[in-house]
């Protein structure tokens, strides 16, 4: 289900950071750096291993059945240790679901919060929901897919869960028996199993195109186990489970669970759009930086009628005695608009805010929840009317950016 340093899975590591405006995303950075950060994690190409013989050996089939072997006593022992690479792992796990029903499974991007999945689980695409560790559910929105590869990149659209999977370095054949990926049991719960793998293979994906270098599983899947991560004994991951076409002499084409490999997902989050990314969180205020006294912080000159600020009671206006001064984000001081800016892009849509606030010669404290800009931003309609001009003799405040004030 978003840090200075980057990891390699930047799939898995890529930071959105979202814009001070209310109304645009930077995210062809964030696109370009998830680019960068894939192709140059260096993971290594899996060489031919020799097949691993399964506790109950069973092809594949069209329609996968239950996991094999492992689940029960991996979940046990991960539980008793919630440090371990599987806890860590299906902490960045979600359900996915349509109306209460279980469509499949997905794993976050960590330091980015969005998901990857299998694309072929997700029917018409519309109407889905994902569920976190924790139980909370966010509305998700198709952002980038794959039909070839089957898989897909879905934008959370109120939540941006900051715990997630990163790739691994490890060549999946070597890994051997301690590759696990995890299966729906019970009430919507994943047990990690082992999953073993024959070998590469090429399939023939979706519009017939031919799939080199897919990881033939030999561990047979059930439907809701698809999008699924297959993990190292690091808690990495060096596939995703997704469905295509095993062809067969002078038969119809048989679909069957395979692993996706990590340079196939590289390769996909390359042509990510710039605007697959998450709606910016809006407070709904403008402001300079501005000492007022018994406090530092940013002077609100006006705030938007129907945003957060304004449902807050936050007051605008040149007279620096009557408008609030907002000078600390949940107990972290902001002392220009780029710092506020910063702080509210780091929540997400959805998230509640405490704001510590100092006007009309006392300090105050609201709590708000941020939520998106309006349908098409700012329009001439909606437009934050401009604050009163400051008297002749009190220089007008200088915004933080550009011309004028900027909107958060």
């Amino acid at each position: 289900m978003a840090s200075s340093q980057r990891p390699a899975y930047d799939l898995y590591n890529t930071s959105y950071t979202r814009s001070v405006s209310c109304r645009r995303h930077p995210l062809r950075s964030a696109s370009a750096l998830l680019t960068l950060l894939w192709a140059t994690s260096g993971v290594a190409a899996p060489a031919p291993a020799a097949p691993a013989a399964p506790r109950a050996p069973a092809p594949p089939t069209a329609e996968a059945q239950s996991t094999d072997t492992g689940a029960s006593d991996d979940a046990n022992g991960a539980d008793e240790n919630p440090n371990s690479p599987l806890v860590r792992a299906r902490d960045g796990m979600v359900l996915l679901e349509r109306n209460g029903k279980v469509l499949g499974a997905g794993s976050v991007l960590a330091g980015d919060g969005r998901i990857l999945t299998a694309l072929s689980i997700l029917g018409h695409g519309n109407n889905i929901d994902a569920r976190f560790a924790d139980g909370s559910v966010s509305q998700v929105k198709m952002g980038h897919t794959d039909r070839a590869w089957d898989i897909a990149l879905l934008v959370p659209q109120n939540a941006r869960w900051k715990k997630g999977l990163r790739a691994s370095r490890t060549d999946p054949a070597k890994a051997g028996t301690n590759l696990r990926a995890f299966s729906l049991v019970g009430n919507k719960e994943f047990a990690p199993a082992r999953t073993l793998l024959k070998g590469k293979t090429t399939l023939v994906g979706g519009d017939s195109e031919l799939l080199q270098d897919a990881l033939e599983l030999v561990t047979r899947f059930k439907n809701t186990d698809l999008g699924t991560p297959i993990l190292d004994d690091k808690g990495d991951v060096v596939a995703v489970v997704a469905r295509a076409c095993a062809p067969a002499p002078n038969q119809p084409c048989t679909r069957v669970p395979y692993g996706v490999p990590v340079s196939a997902i590289k390769a996909f989050l390359r042509t990510v759009p710039a605007a697959a990314v998450p709606p910016a969180p809006w407070l709904g205020i403008q402001g300079v930086a501005e000492d007022v006294g018994a406090a530092r912080g940013v002077r609100v000159l006006s705030v938007h009628s129907k945003s957060p600020a304004g449902a807050a009671g936050l007051h605008g206006g040149a007279d620096k005695n009557s408008a609030d001064t907002v000078v600390a984000v949940d107990g972290t001081p902001v002392l220009t608009p780029e710092a506020l800016g910063k702080a509210i892009n780091e929540r997400a849509v959805g998230d509640s805010v405490q704001l510590l606030l100092f006007g009309r010669g006392k300090f105050r404290q609201v709590t708000l929840q941020l939520r998106a800009a309006p349908e098409g931003g700012l329009s001439a309609k909606s437009k934050i009317s401009p604050p009163p001009k400051a008297p002749a003799a009190k220089p007008k405040p200088r915004p933080a950016q550009g011309p004028s004030s900027p909107g958060y």
